[in-house]
């Protein structure tokens, strides 16, 4: 069907077969040189990591209690973590000739306190969320029994009930959204911001990550 209507629009038959061959071909390649996820000894996913300059490494604001690694840092681990299942351990192999033993430490405090507060975070968003969806699926059955009633005491307006059945399903399909979409990834980052902050983090000279 895909083809036919490729045919009929844009294309020509040998243009399209081209094309399907090209995005197999693609798909085949992009498999065939996928980095494979290595596991340490505990099963941990291993992260390979350098770091050429650590001037940036933490934030220049920090709380009474501990330091925060700058954003930049926290993008770049979030994006080496692609590909590595959200409830999977994590092993953090940071390979580095300009960090200190004392650094060291202080980065890994770092790095698990971020992510610890980031979970914290997003556990007052979830009930945040669980609260609004808990509301309007109220207000949408509380305006689905208005119509009911309206309807048994025989006073329907045709206007009006169009009106309030709109508003109720809007309201019934936010709480959908909000209960079995958005909770649903936010359920995902919760289990990785639970697995950075548990992570297993160990700094190599900068000659083993060659």
């Amino acid at each position: 069907m895909i083809l036919y209507y490729l045919q009929r629009t844009f294309f020509s038959e040998r243009t399209v077969i081209f094309l399907v061959r090209s995005l197999k071909e693609i798909r085949k390649y992009l498999d065939k040189n996928k980095k494979e996820i290595e596991y340490d000894g505990e099963g941990r996913a291993v992260i390979e990591l350098r770091v050429l300059d650590d001037s940036a490494f933490l934030s220049p604001y920090s709380t009474a209690r501990h330091n925060i690694i700058s954003e930049e840092v926290s993008d770049f681990i979030e994006h080496s973590l692609r590909g590595v299942p959200h409830e999977k351990a994590v092993h953090f192999c940071i390979h580095s000739d300009v960090i200190t033993p004392e650094e060291q430490r202080e980065y890994t405090k770092a790095i698990h306190s971020h992510y610890a507060d980031k979970y914290s975070d997003s556990r007052m968003e979830k009930k945040h969320l669980h609260r609004m969806a808990a509301i309007m699926t109220l207000v949408a059955v509380i305006a689905l029994s208005l119509i009911i009633g309206f309807d048994a005491k025989g006073l329907r307006n045709e206007v009006f009930t169009e009106i309030v059945d709109i508003f109720a399903w809007v309201f019934m399909w936010e709480a959908v959204d909000i209960f079995f979409l958005q909770c649903t990834l936010l359920r995902f980052k919760q289990q990785r911001y639970l697995r950075l902050a548990d992570s297993k983090i160990e700094f190599l000279p900068l000659s083993k990550g060659k």
